[in-house]
């Protein structure tokens, strides 16, 4: 089974502002990415230190995972692994701050997902040049060990875990999907579906 996990755990700092509750279209950013994961079909679960600030942005069948310091992105994908039931083997990873992301861009490639075998690796992710795209992507359960000793050993960087670990490239037809927005000129100038 796959589920869907949503990072809402940032600092906002060079927003300003909290961005899981900037408003795109009349929505906020965490309530429209909570929507793609409902157009997959996955069930919700968000990350965060601050579930009682979101708990109206989420549907009610969404689950928090409580979010245990601010470590960074790639410590919250370790604790949501080790809070999720076994019987979700791929993790939809997404980051709140992507307003152009829609479920029918990933929607091909979930469906692949109860077939596709952690060893072609245990991260499937876009690229974009040298670097991986990691807060819009595919994680199997079978890199919960390297992800383990990797936190263990004071690791904290999501690019220098993927250093260690397989990892295949997922093609996207429309890269717009990946536009996050970190501060009030992203946002400006967001491209607009």
């Amino acid at each position: 089974m796959t589920a869907a996990v949503i990072l809402a755990g940032g600092q906002s700092t060079r927003m300003g502002r909290d961005k899981a509750l900037i408003q795109v279209d009349g929505q906020s950013l965490l309530t429209r990415t909570c929507a793609v994961a409902q157009g997959l079909g996955l069930p919700i679960y968000v990350v965060t230190p601050w579930s009682d600030r979101y708990r109206d942005q989420v549907p009610p069948d969404g689950r928090f995972i409580p979010e245990a310091g601010a470590q960074g992105p790639l410590v919250a994908l370790w604790q949501a692994w080790r809070s999720l039931p076994e019987k979700h083997d791929w993790i939809v990873l997404l980051a709140c701050d992507l307003p152009c992301l829609t479920a029918a861009v990933l929607h091909p490639s979930v469906a692949q997902l109860p077939d596709r075998p952690p060893s072609l690796g245990v991260a499937w992710l876009p690229r974009s040049g040298d670097r991986w795209e990691p807060l819009c992507g595919f994680y199997h359960r079978a890199g919960l060990p390297a992800l383990d000793d990797y936190i263990t050993q004071g690791g904290r960087s999501f690019q220098g875990w993927l250093a260690t670990v397989k990892v295949q490239e997922l093609p996207l037809s429309d890269r717009t999907v990946l536009f996050n927005c970190n501060s009030p000129e992203d946002l400006a100038n967001r491209p607009h579906n």
